[in-house]
């Protein structure tokens, strides 16, 4: 569509609501109807969400020159009877995010915050403890921009809220390749081209999607995550028929004819998050006949390694389990005689009574009836009275260390003749020695599952437990700069001095009067205030190692 020039906010605002009884009586919303088949909705880790433009269902699906998106519709749920809201673009924009086209009439480009303060999923979520993001390609960092280089504010106007934080937004290039910092949902905005919204862009949009998004769709299969691939509009046809698909973990493959708009994938995603419901997203129902079913990654259980025991002498060995919904159940095949779990417990406890060596599998299950995949392992149990005691290892609990500090943890461990350790899964930097002691400095940051095994000539035993390395104190710091005033409608500029921590650093602002904004590069606040009063402002700085500081300050608009 051709882009329209920028106009005074106010304008802007009368145009718009000039249109919403127009775009009521043409009936531009369609209800949908409740699908014969359905599942249970999941509740995914991430979803991202990617927007193309302008272009007809038929024009999608079966073309050669979109080969990846078309993979991405033979192996996920493609949607044939999937409609806009409107045209142009940005109310289907406002429609996906808001449940209403907010009577957009028009591709006006108001001032950030302005005009609209109505609910939405950004602020659903923000509400309910989760995190919401848009990735935006081309974009300079300026809220206030309407078009630099292929960016067109048209197809992100989740700035046109005043209750969404500009600090949601990103640049395209600030998409994690770590998936697991992905907001819980997030739109991605491609630049005019690889969005197709150009002439002869088709082939580059497609192109542009598999290398930004390949990586993060097949991460999401196995990692309870989502793609949604889909269209703002067709190419202004009345019918407003488009190409969406959903490709991740929990989908079941296949094309689906139900009639369904934008408002029920927002509706879908509020009842996923046991959010509040909004505009016309409250009116239709959910998506839900395309799942598997399953609200998580299934459990995992970490194999204990080989296991030794003598007969005569208790045993009491659990395993760690993680992942999926707690609490777990397990089932054990292959135990020794006189072993079991009680209670159908994740510990196996009893005296063993027959020696030999013993092939033994363990499963989870989770409180939704998720199973985890098999470990299997030995377990020998010793004659009693010959060839030395076997060894066993106590659990030293789960860790918790920082990066760069030194570590030296003794396992505890008894047996005859004395056991010597190795181990595995050990966060890096750290080391054992054949005594079982645990010495050196982690360097990264993160979550290990450790396992050590003791050993002698008796038999081998091992025990597992999880070791987290947090990011080191930093010494991050942001000088206050007090209580802030301003006038009206004036330019501000306020560069806030973070130092300490590793550089470079990041930040982000809430509370910041409408119409002011913070640059999250250079920390600095400007703008010009569009409103009066107090407000309470809380600024957060983060350092390349991820080491967070904040302050918090007042800012006061006075008309003159």
């Amino acid at each position: 569509m051709p882009h329209l020039a920028r106009r005074p906010w106010t304008a802007a605002v009368a145009a718009l609501c000039a249109g919403a009884a127009a775009a009521a009586t043409a009936g531009i919303m369609a209800l949908s109807a409740t699908p014969a088949s359905a599942a249970a909705l999941p509740k995914f880790d991430h979803v991202v969400i990617v927007v193309h433009e302008n272009t007809n269902y038929e024009d999608v699906v079966g073309n050669a020159q979109m080969p990846y998106i078309n993979s991405l519709i033979s192996g996920g749920a493609s949607f044939t009877n999937f409609h806009g809201e409107s045209h142009p673009s940005q109310g289907n924009y406002f429609a996906m995010f808001s449940g209403a086209t907010q009577g957009a009439t028009s591709d006006s480009c108001p001032e950030p915050g302005q005009p609209y303060s109505a609910d939405n999923l950004g602020k659903q979520l923000l509400d309910a403890g989760k995190t919401f993001g848009s990735y935006n390609e081309d974009w300079d960092g300026n809220p206030a921009t309407c078009t630099t280089a292929k960016y067109a504010r048209k197809h992100n106007p989740w700035f046109a809220f005043s209750n969404v934080p500009t600090s949601t937004a990103h640049k395209m290039s600030d998409f994690p390749t770590d998936y697991t910092q992905l907001p819980t949902v997030s739109f991605v905005v491609p630049n005019l081209c690889n969005d197709m919204h150009d002439p002869g862009c088709t082939a580059t949009g497609d192109t542009w999607t598999k290398n930004k998004l390949d990586g993060y769709a097949q991460w999401a299969k196995t990692h309870n995550s989502l793609l949604i691939v889909t269209w703002d509009e067709d190419a202004f046809r009345s019918q407003n028929q488009i190409a969406t698909v959903y490709y991740g973990a929990n989908v079941k493959t296949g094309t689906y004819g139900t009639n369904y708009n934008h408002y029920n994938t927002m509706r879908t995603l509020e009842d996923m998050y046991g959010l509040r419901t909004s505009g016309q997203a409250s009116n239709v129902s959910a998506i839900s006949e395309v799942w598997n079913g399953g609200t998580s990654s299934p459990p995992a259980v970490a194999n204990p390694g080989p296991q030794a025991s003598v007969v005569g002498q208790a045993v009491n060995v659990p395993l760690s389990v993680s992942g999926g919904t707690a609490p777990y159940t397990c089932t054990f095949t292959g135990l020794p005689p006189g072993l079991s779990n009680p209670s159908n417990g994740c510990a196996v406890q009893g005296t063993p009574t027959a020696q030999g060596t013993y092939n033994v599998s363990a499963t989870a299950k989770d409180s939704i009836n998720q199973t985890s995949a098999a470990v299997s392992f030995t377990w020998t149990v010793s004659p009693s009275g010959g060839g030395g005691t076997a060894p066993a290892v106590t659990n030293p609990g789960n860790q918790s260390t920082p990066t760069g500090t030194a570590v030296n943890l003794q396992v505890q461990t008894t047996g005859s003749p004395a056991p010597t350790c190795t181990a595995t899964g050990l966060p890096a930097g750290l080391s054992i020695s054949s005594g079982c002691l645990v010495t050196g400095t982690p360097t990264t940051a993160g979550t290990s599952n450790a396992t050590v095994t003791a050993t002698n000539s008796a038999g081998t035993a091992s025990t597992s437990f999880t070791w987290t390395v947090t990011p080191p104190a930093s010494g991050l710091r942001v000088t206050n700069p007090g209580n802030q005033k301003s006038t009206f409608n004036k330019s501000v500029s306020l560069t806030l001095q973070v130092a300490g921590g590793t550089a470079p650093y990041t930040c982000s602002a809430t509370g910041l009067p409408t119409g002011l904004w913070m640059n999250p590069t250079n920390c600095q606040i400007s703008g010009s205030a569009w409103s009066t009063g107090t407000t309470n402002v809380s600024v957060t700085a983060k350092d390349a190692a991820g080491a967070t500081a904040s302050i918090s300050f007042t800012w006061t608009v006075a008309w003159f």
